[in-house]
Formats: C-alpha cells, sequence, structure tokens
C-alpha cells in the first residue's frame, strides 16, 4: 500500500515500552543483545495469542515480506532473521506479547522500512517499529458524557480543569519530581502541557445505532520520565471535566483495536481500512 497524502495514521499505545509487555525475561535478554541494525514489528489482526499459536508461520510471511524489500535496496541481502515473542508463561500465560525482532539487515533497509511504517500486504501487514522506548505516548484517556459533537468545547473544558488552581500546582509538584528540577522550567512544563491538548472526536454507537459522542485526550509530555508520565495520567484521568451547557466529561476505557492495535478506536472505527489502495485487513 502506497503512503497515504499526510502519512499513515498513528498507533496509539499504553506506554513507551507496550511491545516489549508480557515477554519471557530470558527473549528479552536476547533480543537486547542482538548488535544493531534491529527493529521489531507488530502485526496486524493478530492477537497475542494468534501469534504464539502461528509464531512459526506469521514469522516466515514477516521474513518473506521483509526480504523482498532488503533485496530491492541491496541485491545481495544477507538472509533476513525474525525471532518471535515468547510469552512469561508459556502457553498457560493469560498475557501475551506480539512483537517480532527482526535483525541481520542493512542499516538501509532498517530506515526504509521505519520510515514508511506501515507495510500492507494481502497475506500479511505490519507495523516497523524502532528497537527503543520511544517518547511517551500523547493519547492519555477517552472521554465520555459530553452532549455535543464540538471538539472545541470539550477541548476547553479540559484546559479550564488543568489550569484549576488545586490541579495545577498537582501538576507542578509532579513535573518537580522528574528531571525537569527548576522552579521556572516547572511552570514552563505544567504551562506546555495545557497549550499542547488535542481533542479527537470518536463517533461512537450504541445499540440502535444512537450516537454518543467519546473524546480522546492527547497531550504531549515536557517530561520524557515514564513514572512521572504514569503518574500524571493516572492524575488527570480521575478527575471529572463540566461544562456549562454540554454535560460532564468522565474518562472510560480505551478501545484496543484488533486491527491495528491501536488504543485510540474500536474496530468499527479503525481508519486503515479506509486508506486508498490499502492491501490489508
Amino acid at each position: 500500500t502506497p503512503t497515504p497524502i499526510g502519512g499513515f495514521p498513528r498507533i496509539h499505545m499504553a506506554h513507551s515500552a507496550q511491545i516489549f509487555d508480557h515477554l519471557d525475561n530470558r527473549v528479552l535478554l536476547a533480543w537486547f543483545q542482538v548488535e544493531h541494525p534491529k527493529f521489531l514489528v507488530r502485526v496486524f489482526d493478530q492477537t497475542g495469542k494468534d501469534v504464539f499459536e502461528k509464531a512459526a508461520v506469521i514469522a516466515e510471511r514477516i521474513r518473506a515480506s521483509i526480504a523482498i524489500i532488503a533485496n530491492f535496496v541491496h541485491q545481495d541481502a544477507l538472509p533476513v532473521r525474525v525471532s518471535p515473542p515468547q510469552p512469561q508463561k508459556g502457553r498457560d500465560s493469560k498475557d501475551f506479547p506480539s512483537g517480532f525482532l527482526i535483525h541481520n539487515v542493512s542499516d538501509e533497509t532498517r530506515s526504509l522500512i521505519l520510515n514508511q511504517r506501515i507495510w500492507a500486504a494481502t497475506d500479511i501487514t505490519f507495523e516497523a517499529l524502532p528497537f527503543n522506548c520511544s517518547h511517551p505516548p500523547e493519547l492519555l484517556f477517552c472521554l465520555s458524557g459530553f452532549t455535543t459533537p464540538n471538539r472545541d468545547i470539550v477541548k476547553k473544558a479540559v484546559a479550564d480543569v488543568w489550569a484549576h488552581d488545586d490541579n495545577r500546582h498537582r501538576i507542578n509538584d509532579m513535573f518537580s519530581m522528574s528531571e525537569i528540577t527548576e522552579e521556572e522550567l516547572v511552570y514552563k512544563a505544567t504551562h506546555d502541557l495545557i497549550r499542547s491538548i488535542q481533542v479527537e472526536h470518536l463517533d461512537f454507537k450504541i445499540t440502535g445505532g444512537l450516537s454518543v459522542p467519546r473524546f480522546n485526550i492527547f497531550a504531549t509530555s515536557p517530561s520524557s520520565d515514564a513514572k512521572t508520565w504514569t503518574e500524571l495520567r493516572g492524575f488527570l484521568r480521575i478527575l471529572d471535566y463540566p461544562t456549562g451547557l454540554d454535560g460532564c466529561g468522565t474518562a472510560v476505557a480505551l478501545s484496543l483495536c484488533p486491527i491495528c492495535h491501536s488504543l485510540a478506536h474500536p474496530r468499527g472505527l479503525c481508519p486503515f481500512p479506509n486508506i486508498p489502495l490499502w492491501n490489508g485487513p
């Protein structure tokens, strides 16, 4: 699938190291010891259980796809290696990891694959991710309870609550415990956080086709400290977000999309199948 105008939609994770969740420690250590260039992939429309039960088949499909790209970059490319994940408790696990490690590739192949990020073919579709923990995710939570589809009203409600004296002081305190220690920079971090708020309207429908608006709330973390971000998100998630005329927003569970694994929408609202010339699920 060619990259659409404006790029492929973002896939939002719960935290920056989510791709390593539930991975057997022995396997994780082995992955860290593999020399660069290397990267990770997550396969679309496959649960962690699917990955565990069909690991060899999925790994071979990934290998064949990446080998085509590698041979396009270098005529005599090295044989690509694909290492499947293994869960911490084997087949008795409740939770399964879903990422594969790709190695024995050139820097050029790695860069090409990571730059496109999404590779969609009829037999396998995957997202390529760098082998590191990225910046904290921007998706904070999803709000329900508003009676308007207007994003600006919701954005103002969120900004007003975060800027309220008690809440602002609490946010300041959290940033002051991170790598941001100077008082002036702490105030700036809170100000930047509030200014970075973005709102996405989800056209959520309940039984009978009735539209009940839900809103994903995003913000950019001024701190790259994972612990600070987790505490901050936990605090902001439990607050109420009232408006004068349009109801009061409260956080609801995020929806995991089984197609692309994003936490930002349920299956029926996945943006990928609507991409022109989409070859994936």
